[in-house]
């Protein structure tokens, strides 16, 4: 994923729209049998879509030099600017205005009106908000805890108020800073018995999760957490209000 950096780090009122069932509904537009995909059941239906790509080369072919092309399409139809383009991803794209036309010969669906999009600093991660549903893409390591730290500063923001977003974001810091919950620190490993903790002295180790509830909070590496999760979207911020 790549953020358009044409467009800024901060937006308010931008636009989400998606190829529904993307791969299915190409393959059923080209007349291909679908009549054994699991049309409901879309977990199903992408494992069974992506083993005929991966037994056949001409489907992964087809399936995207399709998508690509019904994008290319969109684009052209609705005459976007490359700086309204905040970012184009597989099968969808975010437009800083509303699209005109969205009904081809597959329809491009209009998912969703984002109130807040707040991209990385070096534009390859987004965090974003619609009123209800926080949306975070292209962060790796991704938890519970994280998530809803993420969706708590930008629901509770006040983006109209600069004082706000440095307050907020104050708070956030403060969170990694100066929290005794360790299960903030403990990101998800391979494994479900065991998870990965960040420390002082040893960099990442893999624990169990009976030696999680032990750990001496001091003893992590806070601001690891903060620097990975928090001040790439902090920096942009800075940037956009100061």
């Amino acid at each position: 994923m790549k953020i358009n950096d044409k467009c800024q780090l901060f937006l308010r009122d931008v636009y989400l729209y998606d190829i529904s069932s993307c791969h299915y509904s190409i393959l059923e537009k080209s007349s291909f049998d679908v009549s054994f995909l699991e049309k409901d059941d879309k977990t199903k239906r992408n494992i069974q879509i992506g083993l005929l790509m991966k037994e056949n080369p001409k489907f992964t072919s087809l399936l995207r030099n399709t998508t690509n092309s019904i994008i290319n399409e969109y684009i052209s139809i609705n005459k976007l600017k490359d700086e309204e383009i905040v970012t184009r991803q597989y099968d969808g794209i975010i437009v800083t205005r509303p699209l005109e036309v969205t009904k081809l010969n597959l329809p491009l669906d209009f998912r969703t009106h984002i109130l807040i999009f707040i991209s990385s600093f070096n534009r390859n991660s987004y965090i974003s908000y619609d009123g209800n549903k926080t949306s975070i893409k292209g962060i790796s390591n991704r938890y519970n805890a994280i998530d809803s730290l993420y969706h708590q500063f930008l629901s509770q923001t006040n983006f109209l108020n600069k004082s706000s977003v440095f307050k907020q974001l104050q708070k956030l810091k403060n969170v990694f800073l100066q929290t005794k919950n360790i299960k903030l620190f403990c990101m998800p490993s391979n494994d479900d018995n065991s998870f990965v903790v960040y420390f002082k002295e040893f960099e990442d180790i893999k624990i169990s999760k009976q030696t999680a509830k032990i750990i001496d909070v001091n003893d992590i590496n806070r601001e690891w957490y903060f620097n990975f999760y928090i001040k790439p979207f902090a920096q942009s911020l800075v940037l956009e209000f100061a």
